[in-house]
């Protein structure tokens, strides 16, 4: 089994090696065409990031969050970047019958056991 997939795999990792120009498949060690390089670099960026260089770019300058794929769904090119998430509540959890309870206030019925306490943490300051 792995004498079939090796070689499978072998061309497929040195198949990221290759340019794609007019011509079709070229050969990652010849240099490409600027114009075409710069086109699979822009492939390579909307793939992995979901942003073009010219959002990258407009992301630096206006301090937004920018992006073309989420203007054409969405209809907005520049968003602000969301805020830090609200801060947790204290968790308290108490023994039970099958798995524990957890109350964001202490449970206070006299014969329940805490077995855990998770304290909210406290903000950073800047």
């Amino acid at each position: 089994m792995i004498r079939r997939i090796a070689p499978l795999a072998g061309i497929l990792l040195l198949s990221g090696c290759m340019w794609v120009d007019q011509k079709g498949f070229t050969s990652g060690m010849s240099a490409p065409n600027p114009g075409v390089a710069l086109a699979n670099l822009e492939v390579i960026s909307v793939i992995n990031t979901k942003k073009t260089l010219t959002d990258h770019v407009a992301t630096w300058v206006t301090g937004k969050d920018c992006s073309t794929v989420r203007a054409q769904r969405e209809g907005t090119w520049c968003t602000d970047w969301p805020g830090p998430p609200p801060p947790q509540q204290q968790v308290y959890c108490y023994a039970s019958l099958a798995r524990p309870s957890c109350y964001a206030q202490p449970y206070n019925e006299g014969n329940d056991r805490l077995i855990g306490f998770v304290p909210a943490p406290t903000p950073l300051r800047r």
